[in-house]
């Protein structure tokens, strides 16, 4: 998975990147958690692969507002901060399985 380059308390920098760069950045959040969402599967997590396909339609289908509003920072810093707690949980669940 990428490293993603907004922390959750980074707020402050989504507000400077120029607007295509947000875009892209915001397309490239939706395809990790559509990356995330099909591994779930894997861990016995498949529960949460329609929730993590929700969330990346909801990037994709709202891109351009959360490019040009203020609280497109927020929605940036919580996609950053699922991403990485998924990403965890995913690594926890498959080290653990391979374990036992």
């Amino acid at each position: 998975m990428p490293k993603l380059p907004l922390s959750p308390s980074g707020k402050r920098s989504f507000s400077t990147i120029p607007a295509d760069q947000k875009l892209a950045l915001i397309s490239s959040y939706s395809e990790t958690l559509r990356k995330l969402a099909r591994s779930t599967e894997a861990v016995g997590r498949a529960d949460m692969l329609p929730r993590l396909i929700q969330v990346a339609d909801g990037l994709d289908s709202m891109a351009t507002a959360i490019a040009e509003t203020e609280a497109g920072a927020v929605v940036m810093a919580r996609a950053a901060r699922l991403i990485r707690a998924t990403e965890g949980m995913l690594a926890s669940m498959s080290s653990s399985s391979v374990v036992h």
